[in-house]
């Protein structure tokens, strides 16, 4: 690696120790561990794509004790027969091999229930419990997300589901279909990007994680550019960051500005915004002054045309 980088500072991991904790993180982050503390059944986390929504839940999962047994289920699966044979493979009662081709690989549902309810009830014994984390929640079709409620339904509640997704989970959940769902959601929350004052504490903060001592830096007017064309999504400020590293390196330059960040959007696609301002898109400004001058014109002849009119009728 350049810049006394042990390893790339802006790749799209979602590895929790480049996780900078912005006041939204914290705002989220607490409110889910106590949910999770309280063992509220059902728990949904939205966003839009690239805030971080899943480097979020795996930074939760490390903070949780180990009496908490967690699965995080990024992976779709089309039923839920599918999902509790991943979560049995995950909390280790059986083998991938067992749901393959084994003894479980043609097991009924109400089969794969009883084993997982099983497993479950065993952990209270232990003062344990168990979590189940499904990203890309969004994905998953009306009908497995009526069936999800089965996992978290009856007395004993021995099973916590977290929903993570973008905002079209919100209405999956809310339609006629998911309505079963949607009344045992105990508690909603949303991810936001982060604010432009917290850009360069983000890009600064990934760079320590990545070299103890980089040698590289951004000035403030690259941070504000980077604000305005990534809207604080920490996804499109690592695209933007890892581009422009490669830009400066190639320019062998220590201090990177609001010229590079250009070059990098333009690289990617992502258009700088345009100095014309409000008349981006519009035609051009003298073509505007001539047709306001027109109208100017058309109305003027139209006011003496009537005033005319006007004198004409009083004699």
């Amino acid at each position: 690696m350049f810049y006394g980088l042990n390893e790339p500072p802006f790749s799209l991991s979602t590895d929790p120790k480049f996780l900078y904790q912005s006041a939204e993180y914290d705002r989220v982050a607490q409110q889910m561990l106590g949910a999770i503390g309280r063992r509220e059944p059902l728990v949904v986390l939205t966003g839009e794509i690239g805030v971080g929504k899943t480097t979020l839940c795996r930074a939760i999962v490390e903070q949780l004790d180990r009496r908490t047994l967690t699965s995080v289920v990024t992976e779709p699966f089309r039923s839920l027969d599918d999902l509790m044979k991943q979560l049995l493979v995950d909390f280790g009662v059986v083998s991938k091999a067992d749901v393959a081709r084994g003894r479980m690989a043609s097991a009924t549902q109400g089969e794969l229930a009883g084993a997982l309810r099983e497993f479950l009830q065993s952990l209270t014994r232990l003062e344990a419990f168990a979590v189940v984390i499904i990203d890309e929640a969004q994905l998953l079709s009306s009908e497995v997300l009526h069936e999800l409620r089965h996992l978290i339904t009856g007395e004993e509640r021995l099973l916590q589901l977290v929903l993570v997704g973008q905002p079209e989970l919100t209405k999956a959940i809310n339609a006629p279909s998911g309505n079963p769902l949607s009344l045992a959601v105990s508690l909603r929350l949303t991810l936001g990007a982060l604010a432009d004052d917290e850009v360069g504490g983000y890009v600064m903060h990934r760079l320590r994680v990545a070299g103890t001592s980089p040698r590289v830096e951004f000035d403030d007017p690259a941070f504000v550019r980077l604000y305005s064309l990534s809207g604080g999504k920490p996804r499109l400020i690592n695209l933007l960051c890892d581009r422009t590293l490669s830009i400066a390196f190639g320019h062998s330059a220590s201090e990177i500005g609001q010229e590079m960040i250009d070059e990098a959007a333009a690289d990617l696609d992502m258009a700088p915004p345009s100095a014309r301002g409000l008349f981006a898109g519009a035609p051009s400004v003298p073509i505007l002054l001539l047709l306001m001058l027109a109208g100017a014109a058309a109305a003027t002849l139209t006011f003496h045309r009537d005033v005319a009119a006007l004198l004409a009728h009083l004699r």
